[in-house]
């Protein structure tokens, strides 16, 4: 015989009734989502604790440093930030470009370099050559409507969206892959950066790439990251004033950055710190003529961290150009040196434009001293170089038109120098 199972129905009576819950009303769902959303912030307070006095943030620490001694750092925090760490946080989240890109459906739309970069960046096409044409374009936008432009600049708001993308695609933590880019990405970024604030990172940058084990070559077909961000940083630190620029800020730049990366006794950036340091040598000295009388002090500083370089021209060139007390001996002295390396300075053009502009300047020097032997023997020299002087001449002229050390570079490539 089969044995009857007790039936579902009677286990219903072992159950209790499901109920589903009642519709919220219009308050109950506000307070839901209020407890919800002050749990969230608790949590979130709890894993990103508020600032506290012991830790504060580099520019209250350095306010007692005068404006010259302390490196470029980033402002103060204004009332419109964000004082919440977890406020901060999310706005940084949700302002990426990633997250607030928005279709437009305006004609104009596709002619907003930002709808563009935005549009890239949510696709993943963007590059750091695509960014570089992106604030390019900014750039032009805004000297065209006739604004102040660094303040249009800094209003832009252009380099924190090229940061962001940068730190969301992975870029600023292999920075050194731009080595390999041919492309003014440096150059258009660091004034966006500079206008907005974001210096102190740009320093930062400098640290990182400073850390590199790896030796780099820094060659005029292949200059380095780091040759390309110190020199990006350089041009952006030149003052102006009735017109003419200065140099001033530019030496105190690399003299920090000869602080930071100590390339005397790191190998791994001593080529690209070098290429940077003859740079400005070069601006100081062939092209002095274009740029304001520096001041003594941070000329001085400039010239002392290039005595570990182990360019003698370049020093000799740059004692020569003293802004108070201009010394020919050192030039005399390295022209003496070479006078029987006229040969082989016939392989190396710009190295012989150098060489031709020391001896120029040096003659100058001399006739003002009234040293007439010396004058008479650096003319002796000028003939030796025979027809080269033309073409010393030549580079010479289109040196002082702003054609001289773009595109190639203007210290050779310091086999001889």
């Amino acid at each position: 015989m089969v044995a009857r199972t007790t039936s579902l129905k009677s286990l219903k009576n072992f159950l209790p009734p499901i109920h589903h819950p009642l519709p919220l009303n219009n308050r109950e769902s506000r307070q839901l989502l209020e407890s919800i959303t002050t749990s969230f912030r608790k949590n979130l307070d709890k894993e990103h604790p508020w600032e506290t006095s012991k830790e504060e943030p580099i520019w209250q620490k350095t306010a007692h440093l005068k404006q010259q001694d302390r490196p470029l750092l980033k402002p103060a925090p204004t009332a419109a930030t964000p004082n919440r760490p977890t406020e901060r946080h999310l706005h940084a989240i949700l302002s990426h470009p990633l997250f607030t890109h928005q279709e437009r459906t305006q004609p104009a739309a596709a002619l907003d370099p930002f709808h563009v970069f935005d549009t890239a960046v949510s696709r993943g096409l963007m590059t750091p050559r695509r960014a570089a044409g992106f604030l390019a374009k900014v750039w032009t936008q805004l000297v065209a409507e006739g604004v102040d432009v660094k303040q249009a600049m800094a209003q832009s708001g252009a380099g924190l969206r090229v940061v962001q993308w940068m730190r969301t695609s992975g870029l600023e933590n292999n920075l050194r892959s731009l080595s390999k880019i041919d492309t003014p990405f440096f150059a258009n970024l660091i004034p966006f950066m500079y206008a907005e604030g974001l210096e102190e990172l740009v320093w930062t940058w400098v640290a990182r790439l400073g850390a590199e084990k790896e030796i780099e070559v820094a060659s005029s077909n292949s200059p380095t990251a780091l040759f390309r961000l110190l020199q990006a940083i350089s041009k952006e630190k030149e003052g102006s004033h009735a017109g003419m620029h200065g140099l001033d800020d530019s030496y105190k730049a690399l003299v920090h950055a000869y602080d930071i990366l100590r390339p005397d006794e790191n190998k791994a950036v001593f080529g690209s710190y070098k290429k940077a340091w003859r740079d400005l040598s070069w601006q100081s000295t062939v092209l002095a003529s274009q740029y304001l009388k520096p001041s003594a002090p941070t000329f001085d500083a400039f010239v002392d961290v290039g005595r570990s370089l182990r360019a003698p021209i370049d020093i000799a060139h740059l004692e020569l150009h003293h802004p108070l007390t201009p010394d020919h001996t050192a030039a005399v002295q390295f022209m003496h040196e070479k006078i029987n390396e006229a040969d082989r300075i016939k392989n190396f053009p710009i190295y012989r434009t150098r060489l031709v502009c020391l001896a120029l300047d040096t003659a100058d020097r001399l006739k003002e001293v009234g040293d007439v032997e010396e004058v008479s023997w650096i003319e002796r020299l000028l003939t030796k170089l025979g027809n080269d002087i033309n073409s010393g001449f030549s580079s010479i002229l289109n040196a002082q038109d702003g054609d001289g050390p773009a595109g190639a570079d203007p210290r050779g490539s310091g086999a001889l120098i």
